[in-house]
């Protein structure tokens, strides 16, 4: 098998087994990988109890660096494509091979699966359509490409990308800031339209606390990739 999905979970006891029978039904030839970010339920045994591949870390270190340890995974194995998906059942797999076809036929290097594209009728709460709109104008200006859902993390990867990101992937909450980083790297993004839900069960791992932070810590972190390339054309 060279297709991979990583999902990254934090407490999804209630919900894994679910998001694994919808991969398997929708994309037969990707293998998964379940990476347990330090839970305290049964997510862990759940996914190894339907066949899936666990990693986990001994305690939660955050959604990056799961998804990091995930990217490391698979440039370990050598899988060519990968598709990343949350495990709490708001990315429906079903769009899946058509992200990884847009991924082939357009010859990008990640393709983003888009809640607001198409006939997607995805409720947004107003803070939210704020940032992502905030976020969506930064990388404009920075980048000069446009992306309508700028915050998704429903992405299909070659193994280019993975293996650029298993070295530099954020450990916090990454979202425009890797578009960005990318882009400034040379490489090709393109977006899809993508069937999103409202998770399964369980509560979001964004907490208010992390909410209030989340803006302030993606805008610093926006800054630091725009100085890191300036300066390193610079020398």
């Amino acid at each position: 098998m060279t297709h991979l999905a990583i999902i990254p979970a934090h407490n999804e006891e209630e919900n894994i087994a679910a998001v694994i029978t919808q991969v398997r039904a929708n994309l037969p030839d990707f293998r998964i990988v379940i990476v347990n970010d330090g839970s305290t339920d049964k997510t862990a045994q759940v996914a190894a109890d339907m066949g899936a591949g666990v990693l986990s870390h001994p305690v939660n270190i955050g959604y990056g660096a799961a998804v990091q340890t995930g990217f490391k995974y698979a440039c370990a194995g050598g899988y060519t494509t990968v598709l990343l998906l949350d495990g709490d059942g708001q990315h429906d797999a079903q769009s899946g091979p058509a992200l990884v076809r847009m991924l082939e036929e357009h010859s990008a290097d990640m393709v983003i699966g888009s809640r607001f594209m198409g006939n997607n009728h995805y409720n947004s709460t107003f803070a939210r359509f704020i940032g992502r709109n905030l976020f969506s104008l930064i990388t404009f200006l920075i980048t000069r490409k446009n992306f309508i859902d700028i915050t998704s993390g429903f992405k299909a990867l070659n193994a280019r990308a993975v293996a650029f990101l298993a070295r530099n992937y954020p450990v916090d909450f990454p979202d425009a800031e890797v578009i960005i980083m990318l882009l400034l790297n040379g490489f090709k993004i393109a977006e899809a339209p993508a069937n999103f839900r409202q998770r399964l069960r369980g509560h979001s791992m964004f907490s208010l606390p992390k909410k209030v932070y989340y803006p302030f810590k993606m805008l610093l972190a926006i800054l630091i990739v725009v100085l890191r390339v300036v300066f390193k054309k610079e020398n």
